[in-house]
């Protein structure tokens, strides 16, 4: 008996909306990827995501999408997104559009950037966007681009590598090493191409700084994925334990120092309550990794080399019931962190390496006063510093703390009082003169291309993504509008717009009508004639007539009005119609490429899961060879220690008996020496008394005359006196 239709269509659709909700759980999870100024020189401002206000850069400070840099004249800086370094010149304003595990996409309205991409794995993207391209990078190399908002110029540097540019309208220019191309414009027009020239002074600067990252000793022991990894090797010290592997030591701490203890808290979403910490060094190990007591020392225990890391906020936990503040003490290696926002599995197995999470986990850090920080809740709200004004538990209370979950977001008059420690800057002037060219007319033709932010603001010339061709690789897409310090001029609805059009159409066809429509609306008064001669009095009937033909010409008209405003609402219908129809079709469009996409990614997922498999297998497939090959060693070394043992004992037996038989013949010589002497001095006793001697009888011929008796030094008589 089949199922009844409802239920066989639940069948059908339950499967897709499983599917559904996965997808939408791993798009809710915040990134894996981060971006951290690691060097300044100089002056550098920091506007973070949704505030106009610009504040002193601070180095720790997380940078994720929507944060805004800028450079003060002479100054410059360096940035690190993941494995790949951002160098800033003087006067360069650069934003963040986009920074996720799969794609980093900045806006560079201003100044000089050398980009030192590192690698580029498989599905990923690294673009930079000006006022006149968007530049994409196609494989590792340095590259320079300098934007001249003067001019309306954007020069790209190929110093090594490959890439592409793309305009507005989807051209697509690729570059290779060795080039130097300025463009004008967006639609890729070249003013200057040639190779590229000598290094200048900033180009040697960030080569100096490449040096110094292939040189890092870090990179031995975590991944390049490990943001701040190169401030490692001047401020500590790597050891081989036995346990942990691979754990770094920090250098010159204070005798109460602790992981997680100077520094202070801070709200950035998506992540929530995150620590910055105040050491130079203060991104990685806080970050990345677990921290463990090794002699009585804090060390850093970053896990395994080849796992690709996923950055959280802060790799703690909170402690709760009765301490009246705000605690919390560093994880253990082997311990799982729970993230207080919502994720996926794959995001928790992810930052977990394979961790598993306990109902009721035992931390090893968690009854440790040596480990534990505890503030007061008005100063963690706040961001002040933890390390100045640290409490301690008593005993009693931490024996019956028990790890809660991190504080709720703080409310607005925490944010501002947080704000208010911050110490402000004055806006970059760039953005002020982009808001000033802002003020010109908006453009009102509209572009064949799918580029809604440049049609948009086709005079202010703000960062934008160009469409890229049509190809199986997808362009890049349109970028933001650049956000400024002072607001930007109000934009006209568009239903407001298309009524103001309507009622100036109306009006230019009433202005067209003849003097009868226009005298309905209320006539004149007669200009002054001088007095003339009385003319005639008209017909009653020629005076009715006239009217009649006023009337119905007012009529005509009112009518030819409505007329023509019904033809113009039919043709405003019919453009709405037409727009809708356009509008409809963009979205199925849409709809199907993000079908395509999700076939896509779910066919990349299986390559990327089959692959591992893959490859799992073939790691254990060789470590069962391994294992083997090491009990054969074992096995060999084993007989070889056991026939050496043998040979050995034989050597010893060997000696042993030599040294035996050498004692025996020694005693024997000695014996036989022995009884000689005492025989001569018998024989001397027996002549004086006649005794006959033996030695001439020929009977004893044989035994006293043949050598080879006395020769084996044994005697024939038992030695001692005879009668």
């Amino acid at each position: 008996m089949s199922a009844p239709a409802p239920f066989r269509v639940l069948l059908r659709v339950l499967p897709v909306v499983l599917l559904l909700l996965a997808a939408a759980s791993v798009r809710a999870d915040p990134p894996g990827r981060v971006a951290r100024v690691n060097h300044v020189e100089g002056s550098v401002s920091l506007a973070p995501a949704g505030d106009d206000e610009w504040t002193e850069a601070p180095r720790n400070r997380p940078l994720t999408r929507g944060d805004r840099l800028w450079t003060d004249r002479g100054s410059r800086a360096e940035l690190q997104v993941g494995s790949s370094a951002l160098r800033l010149d003087g006067r360069t304003r650069l934003d963040i559009l986009a920074l996720d595990d799969r794609s980093t996409q900045l806006s560079l309205t201003q100044g000089t950037l050398y980009v030192r991409v590192r690698s580029i794995p498989e599905g990923e993207n690294f673009e930079v966007d000006t006022p006149n391209l968007a530049w994409r990078a196609a494989w590792p190399g340095d590259y320079r681009i300098d934007v001249d908002p003067g001019e309306g110029t954007t020069r790209v540097t190929i110093h090594s590598g490959t890439g592409a540019v793309y305009g507005e309208s989807g051209q697509a220019l690729p570059l290779g090493g060795g080039q130097q191309i300025t463009f004008r414009g967006r639609e890729l027009a070249q003013l200057a191409a040639q190779e590229s020239p000598p290094l200048d002074g900033f180009d040697r600067w960030a080569q100096a700084r490449n040096r110094r990252e292939d040189q890092s000793i870090a990179a031995r022991y975590v991944p390049r994925e490990v943001v701040g990894y190169q401030d490692l090797d001047p401020h500590g010290q790597w050891r081989r334990d036995p346990v942990h592997g691979a754990v770094w030591l920090p250098q010159a701490m204070p005798a109460d120092w602790a992981p997680y203890r100077h520094g202070h808290w801070d709200w950035i979403g998506p992540w929530g309550w995150t620590w910055i910490d105040d050491a130079p060094w203060g991104f990685a190990p806080f970050h990345y990794g677990r921290w463990t007591l090794l002699d009585e020392q804090w060390a850093w225990v970053p896990g395994r080399l080849g796992v690709r890391p996923v950055y959280a906020p802060a790799l703690v936990a909170f402690l709760g019931g009765g301490t009246g503040s705000v605690t919390w003490f560093p994880l253990a290696p082997g311990e799982a962190w729970r993230p207080p926002y919502r994720t996926s599995p794959a995001y928790l197995g992810a930052v977990n390496r394979d961790l598993a999470l306990e109902a009721n986990p035992v931390h090893a850090h968690q009854r440790s006063p040596q480990a534990l920080t505890s503030v007061a809740v008005s100063d963690f709200h706040r961001g002040r510093p933890a390390g100045a004004g640290w409490l301690r538990i008593a005993a009693n209370v931490l024996m019956n703390a028990q790890v809660v979950a991190p504080p709720a977001m703080p409310d607005r008059t925490a944010l501002a009082q947080a704000r208010a420690n911050r110490v402000p800057v004055t806006a970059p002037a760039s953005v002020r003169q982009v808001v000033a060219d802002a003020a010109r007319p908006e453009a009102t033709t509209r572009s064949a291309s799918p580029a809604p932010a440049l049609r948009a603001q086709a005079a202010t010339q703000p960062p934008v993504r160009a469409a890229a061709p049509a190809a199986s690789d997808p362009a890049p897409a349109a970028a933001a509008s650049t956000r400024a310090a002072t607001p930007q001029p109000a934009r006209v609805p568009k239903a407001v717009a298309v009524a103001r059009e309507a009622a100036r159409s109306e009006a230019v066809a009433v202005r067209r009508e003849p003097g009868a429509v226009r005298g309905s609306r209320g006539a004149a008064a007669p200009p002054p004639v001088r007095a003339q001669a009385p003319l005639p009095a008209r017909p009653v009937a020629a005076e009715a007539r006239q009217a009649a033909q006023a009337a119905a010409a007012r009529q005509r008209a009112v009518r030819q009005l409505e007329a023509k405003r019904a033809v113009a609402a039919r043709t405003e219908e019919a453009r709405r119609d037409k727009l809708r129809a356009a509008d409809l079709v963009r979205r199925e469009a849409t709809a199907r490429r993000a079908e395509q996409l999700q076939r896509q990614e779910q066919l990349r997922r299986e390559a990327v899961a089959r692959r591992a498999e893959h490859a799992r297998r073939q790691a254990h497939a060789q470590q069962v060879e391994q294992a083997r090959q090491a009990a054969e060693r074992d096995a060999r070394a084993l007989a070889e220690q056991r026939v050496r043992r043998e040979q050995q004992a034989r050597r010893a037996e060997q000696e042993r008996e030599q040294a035996e038989r050498a004692a025996w013949q020694r005693a024997q010589q000695a014996t036989t020496e022995q009884w000689r002497r005492e025989h001569d001095a018998w024989e001397q006793r027996q002549r004086p008394r006649g005794r006959p001697d033996l030695r001439s009888d020929p009977r004893y011929e044989p035994a006293y005359r043949t050598p080879e008796v006395w020769q084996r030094g044994i005697p024939l008589l038992a030695p001692g006196r005879t009668s």
